[in-house]
């Protein structure tokens, strides 16, 4: 369990970096239909997670809810820390 949340946190974490590597695949494939941020998105962390899913399917690892919890881990990982960064040193000029 513990290995499916890790590769979930990894894909929804990675999915970021994947949707730049991704646009230009995708907008040579459709031409004339570039896909709007959000749906980029959409598409990087699903991808990401299908890796994930098929890597926990091999390996044997657990199920779709702790793929899930660690995927959306992975998604929010960088505002959380971002956010105990700005707790930490509070901006004393405001």
């Amino acid at each position: 369990m513990i290995w499916t949340i890790l590769l979930g946190a990894l894909a929804g974490w990675g999915a970021a970096a994947a949707e730049d590597r991704l646009r230009p695949i995708i907008e040579q494939n459709l031409p004339g239909m570039p896909p709007t941020p959000v749906e980029m998105r959409a598409i990087a962390l699903s991808l990401c997670l299908l890796g994930a899913a098929l890597v926990a399917y091999f390996t044997g690892g657990g199920g779709a809810l702790s793929l899930t919890l660690g995927a959306v881990l992975g998604v929010l990982a960088p505002r959380l820390t971002a956010k105990v960064k700005a707790a930490r040193a509070p901006d004393y000029d405001s």
